[in-house]
């Protein structure tokens, strides 16, 4: 009888022990739950994407390619390929879905340039460039615009000089045309060569380029497959104290391009104010890990722009050789020569430069320039360390 009674004891015990922790149980979940809730309705409160939208991501991916206006080469080489990418997918009943991608860099070089008077200069410079571009798919096809922003101070304990050096939007109509404006490079410009094609970060400043500078321009492009073409409006109006001339002025240009896998070659023309005009011709050969890039223009300069003596009619020709050494090593040599007929005047140079990139995000090289002008200025020879940091 009186283990009986101790067992009936000892599952009483028991069962209260089991009531009392399962008690603290289900309190626990309790708060657990409403904290849950607590959260769900925050996030509720504050929704993650515009109204309509559906999901936005955030991720590395390949930079736009804008139809009828690739980058240039030394902006290709300043930015790299890869953009960070937001991107905005609609609901069912939205029309259209955007992205919105940036990169950008900041380069440094130690300069020294040796000059044939015996005099030379030792000097950092230095540069920081952002660039956006953004992009919807609307009703009528695609609609996007990018901007460019640079950044060099100039002296020691001064602001940087921040200019907006282009800024460019495009429709694309269909898939073949596109209608872009804004202020980006001249259709004039001549891509190959020693100016056209070089990486040369702080080096080609010889006056061997075929490029008539950046405009203010409308442009209206073509594109199937490798081939392609152009024709743009041009603003052609210059800074009056240096031309003289009085009142507006508008240059036209147009290009032929053909870009493939080991060959790609250009046609180009440009007409503008004041007996201004130039025609010229790229080829490229790309056989890895060797490449070759030459290119040759014609044309007049028309009056004095900025130097006196570089004027005038004028012919000019280059080829750049660049090679990849290894994964991360690549180095170019270029040469390049201009005639002005009018002003009896030549330049020769000659470029080159060795760069490492171990990673995507880091360039480092030793670039060299030399050239030589028979109008009575000195023999330039420059060489520089770069460091080039992307993101």
């Amino acid at each position: 009888m009186k283990m009986i009674k101790m067992a009936l004891l000892g599952g009483a015990a028991l069962a209260v022990s089991a009531a009392v922790a399962q008690a603290d149980d289900l309190t626990a979940l309790k708060a657990q739950i409403e904290s849950l809730n607590a959260r769900v309705a925050q996030m509720e409160m504050a929704p993650s994407v515009p109204a309509g939208y559906s999901l936005m991501t955030m991720s590395d991916g390949t930079a736009t390619i804008i139809p009828g206006n690739a980058l240039t080469s030394q902006e290709q080489a300043s930015y790299g390929t890869k953009a960070t990418i937001i991107g905005i997918l609609p609901t069912a009943d939205a029309p259209a879905s955007t992205t919105i991608e940036w990169s950008g860099f900041a380069r440094a070089a130690i300069t020294y340039v040796a000059y044939g008077d015996d005099t030379d200069d030792l000097d950092v410079y230095t540069r920081g460039q952002l660039r956006v571009t953004g992009k919807t798919d609307t009703a009528v096809g695609e609609v996007g615009a990018r901007i460019q922003m640079r950044a060099n101070a100039s002296f020691r304990d001064t602001n940087p000089n921040v200019v907006m050096n282009e800024y460019w939007g495009w429709w694309a109509m269909t898939p073949e045309l596109t209608l872009g404006g804004g202020y980006t490079g001249s259709l004039g410009n001549i891509g190959y060569g020693y100016d056209g094609a070089c990486n040369c970060y702080y080096t080609d400043n010889a006056d061997v380029a075929m490029n008539p500078g950046d405009a203010h321009q409308m442009r209206l492009s073509y594109a199937a497959g490798p081939f392609s073409m152009a024709i743009a409006i041009e603003d052609d109006t210059h800074n009056t104290a240096y031309t003289g001339e009085e009142g507006d002025a508008v240059a036209g240009a147009a290009e032929i391009k053909y870009s493939g896998d080991n060959f790609s070659g250009e046609i180009s023309g440009y007409v503008g104010d004041n007996d201004r005009w130039r025609v010229g011709a790229g080829l490229g050969f790309a056989f890895d890990p060797v490449s070759i890039s030459m290119g040759v223009q014609g044309g007049d300069k028309g009056d004095n722009l900025f130097a006196p003596g570089v004027d005038g009619t004028f012919w000019t020709a280059s080829i750049l050789a660049s090679a990849n050494l290894s994964d991360e090593f690549h180095a170019e040599i270029a040469y390049g020569h201009t005639d002005y007929d009018d002003a009896d005047y030549t330049v020769d140079a000659v470029l080159a430069g060795v760069y490492y990139d171990p990673v995507s995000q880091l360039t480092i090289g030793l670039e060299g320039e030399w050239y030589d002008a028979t109008n009575g200025t000195p023999d330039t020879l420059q060489v520089d360390l770069v460091t080039v940091f992307r993101f």
